[in-house]
């Protein structure tokens, strides 16, 4: 058995610490490929508990140029939109038939400028072609309540249990334009009070707060209900054990008491996730779950005899198809806004950090690693199986290395069905990959005789 046993330990332990770097650096391509396959296949068979996210997101950024009317000054100074820029966004938007639409940014305009006259409305006129859009609003606990001359009426939820703990907010700092206001339901985007939520280890978004008397939605909670067809008043708070709110019947999110939403960042959430079927024709048709269209991308048609036009534009026409079934996130992703790091080192913007939020409660991939005990504890158990399963014959030590392998593998499944955890699969693969081929190509010892 040693001399099975010995070179399995020594390159198990190379392997197993080609995984651990590979964990914290991201840097094979083929191992990280593993990862998101065994994700994948654990989703898949975990039953209805989750589902595809449906998000879009509309990205304005860095190429995008604002519009001018030839002024020597543009409307947008220091890169602030007019509000003609985003009539124009929110009208492309609109000729694509969008189900729902979730508006982030909070501009300030300056009025004297042409493109920002009250006298007209692009930004109405562009909103009233929409379905009723949920649009972002900032608040804060700080500062003198009295401020709130103009308050918003932010719709309340249904509460069980007591809220006390919930983080509360007493005024709106930004809020949105009138004009969009005219076919808009505001909610609040972020509590800027509330500083200690994105740290390195988390990133934690408030789902509901506290308002005077009443508890309400935020904007990703608020849109994702509506996507989802879901009133308000259906939305409940429940903390009467396990913090969590019920969207309706669609969704039940975990929370922690203070009424934040922990955003898994291994949950294999991220742009580019899309299915592919069947159409009657024979053909395969693509579903995008979770993409992205610039506004450039967005505006692209090209003209109708440009062959090389028509094959761009096939190539985004997926992601515009999407725009009728997703919910539709539109933000600012410029390189100046993409300051929150997540533990795997991705650099995001807001836009993209509520996109993940909704995305990820929309598909119920509340899903997190296993901690790092349990997995170094399962690298003991499969070194354990290769001690027992060395001291055997050939014959019997490939039957069940199998069955091991089988067993510890389908083990995995059921632990992510049940608990919604998983960890990078390369080092079990490794180890039992190395296994089979010690005990094929080393002889068992043999046994002493008394």
């Amino acid at each position: 058995m040693r001399q099975r046993f010995i070179p399995f330990v020594v390159f198990g332990l190379i392997l197993v610490l080609l995984a651990e770097w590979n964990v914290n650096t991201r840097k094979l391509a083929p191992l990280n490929s593993l990862s998101d396959f065994w994700l994948e296949f654990c989703v898949g068979n975990a039953g209805d508990s989750l589902s595809s996210p449906a998000v879009t997101i509309v990205r304005i950024n860095d190429s995008y140029e604002p519009l001018t009317l030839g002024e020597e000054n543009p409307a947008a100074a220091e890169g602030k939109l007019s509000r003609l820029d985003y009539a124009t966004i929110l009208g492309f938007i609109g000729k694509l038939n969008p189900k729902s639409v979730a508006f982030l940014p909070t501009p300030t305009f300056d009025e004297s400028l042409v493109l920002n006259q009250t006298d007209i409305v692009p930004l109405k006129d562009a909103a009233m072609q929409l379905p009723r859009l949920t649009v972002a609003a900032n608040v804060s606990n700080d500062g003198d309540q009295a401020k709130d001359a103009k308050p918003l009426t932010y719709p309340a939820i249904t509460v069980e249990g007591d809220p006390a703990a919930i983080l509360s907010f007493t005024r709106t700092v930004r809020r949105p334009d009138p004009q969009i206001l005219a076919n808009a339901d505001p909610a609040f985007k972020s509590i800027e009070s509330a500083r200690d939520l994105i740290s390195e280890k988390s990133i934690r978004i408030p789902l509901v707060a506290r308002y005077k008397e009443q508890i309400v939605p935020s904007l990703v909670l608020k849109a994702v209900a509506h996507h989802a067809g879901v009133a308000t008043e259906e939305i409940v708070l429940d903390l009467t054990g396990s913090p969590k709110i019920r969207i309706g019947e669609f969704r039940e999110v975990p929370i922690l008491d203070d009424g934040t939403f922990v955003l898994p960042q291994r949950s294999g959430i991220q742009r580019g996730m899309k299915s592919f079927s069947k159409t009657e024709e024979g053909g395969r048709k693509e579903r995008h779950h979770f993409t992205s269209l610039t506004v450039e991308e967005l505006a692209y048609t090209g003209g109708q005899d440009d062959e090389v036009a028509k094959r761009i534009l096939a190539n985004f026409q997926g992601k515009f198809d999407s725009i009728s079934g997703n919910l539709v996130v539109v933000g600012f992703d410029r390189s100046a806004d993409r300051r929150i790091e997540t533990v795997k080192g991705e650099a995001l913007s807001e836009t993209l950090m509520l996109s993940r939020a909704i995305a990820t409660i929309q598909s119920g991939r509340f899903i997190e690693w296993w901690p790092s005990w349990v997995r170094w504890a399962s690298i003991l158990l499969i070194a354990g199986i290769a001690a027992v399963l060395f001291s055997m014959p050939r014959s019997r030590f490939v039957l069940l290395w199998a069955i091991s392998a089988l067993t510890f593998f389908g083990l995995s499944v059921v632990a992510f069905r049940v608990s919604l955890t998983w960890t990078p699969p390369f080092f079990a693969f490794a180890l039992f990959g190395l296994m089979l081929l010690i005990g094929i190509l080393i002889p068992a010892g043999k046994k002493k005789e008394a």
